[in-house]
């Protein structure tokens, strides 16, 4: 298969915003039929602080938030120190990992995903959550990143429609701070937390500026697709296994998901080859493809494309790139 365009529709090719806006709703159409949703409304609750430790830079606090009709999610805030109010804030989503939101803050794993730590010592308050089976979310008598239970309770949602859902509830808190701008909230992630962050990102415009980093691919061309779709253990999208396995065209793929984000401020870092997608030199013309959607806009200045060969990671050179692609947009 080749990499679907972005820009033509059934009536030929796209050439304005107005255009591109009814391709948009089509995009998003088929995305929520494929991730599927719940029963339940969002109802974000009230955010309850069960612990809090003053550091040199900042304050980090335990906290809770409810979403749906029953679950609480567990997140660290961390509250920079000697910064004016209200602040800039970002999402910071954990990757895949052993220890859940407490890598993206420093308290375990590796240094290199601590960004919501880095972060925090920028300037940022910074609200580092859970994705449900791992961390403090692991189901009752079952290894972390075990989706089985949640499949058999939400048969018809998806892991991926249900990190949505708690992204959103977890911008829903930070823009019910009185010491967060919430004209000025990013979010940022590796791997399992970039293409989170491309989600929410797409599908909420209070991101007003996104950073993704190892996470973003293209069904189409990726090696290691059958990976979304497993049928045990961490399952993003089982209804796609049909397609894959078919070799059919899946209903949406991810750089249509990514499109949507235009024409927000967006930094994408990607890895030619990379061990949890596999070659993934395609995504050179993908960002061709997603630069034209900003020129519709005449807002290419907001988004940036960059790979390189260092494989699956976030290095400080990286790191550093990023942290001053939101200072840009964030910060002013």
């Amino acid at each position: 298969m080749a990499i679907k365009p972005l820009l033509v529709t059934q009536d030929g090719l796209i050439s304005d915003t107005t255009r591109w806006a009814e391709k948009r709703g089509d995009v998003i159409r088929r995305l929520l039929e494929t991730l599927g949703q719940s029963q339940a409304p969002r109802n974000t609750g009230q955010l309850e602080v069960t612990s809090e430790e003053e550091l040199a830079q900042y304050f980090r606090r335990k906290v809770w938030f409810s979403t749906g009709n029953t679950d609480r999610i567990p997140a660290w805030l961390l509250e920079p120190k000697g910064v004016a109010f209200p602040a800039p804030a970002i999402l910071a989503c954990h990757q895949t990992n052993d220890c859940g939101k407490d890598e993206a803050v420093g308290l375990g794993g590796s240094a290199h995903y601590a960004y919501g730590q880095e972060l925090a010592e920028r300037g940022y308050v910074v609200l580092a959550p859970d994705v449900l089976t791992v961390g403090e979310r692991i189901y009752p008598g079952f290894q972390q990143w075990d989706s089985v239970p949640f499949y058999a309770e939400y048969p018809h949602w998806s892991i991926i429609g249900k990190n949505l859902e708690d992204s959103r509830a977890a911008l829903d808190v930070l823009c019910g701070l009185d010491f967060v701008d919430p004209e000025r909230i990013g979010v940022i992630g590796h791997s399992l937390g970039g293409h989170n962050a491309i989600f929410v990102a797409a599908m909420d415009e209070r991101v007003h500026a996104c950073v993704s980093n190892c996470g973003m691919s293209v069904f189409s061309e990726e090696e290691e697709r059958l990976e979304w779709t497993l049928e045990d253990g961490y399952i993003f999208l089982p209804s796609l296994r049909f397609y894959f396995l078919n070799d059919r065209p899946p209903p949406f793929d991810l750089h249509e998901v990514a499109a949507l984000i235009a024409p927000r401020p967006w930094l994408n870092i990607s890895a030619y080859v990379d061990e949890a997608y596999g070659r993934q030199e395609f995504l050179a013309q993908t960002g061709v493809l997603l630069h034209q959607i900003y020129e519709l806009y005449q807002r290419t200045s907001a988004f940036a494309w960059q790979m390189h060969g260092g494989n699956h990671s976030f290095p400080p050179y990286i790191r550093a790139g990023a942290y001053a692609w939101l200072d840009r947009w964030l910060k002013g």
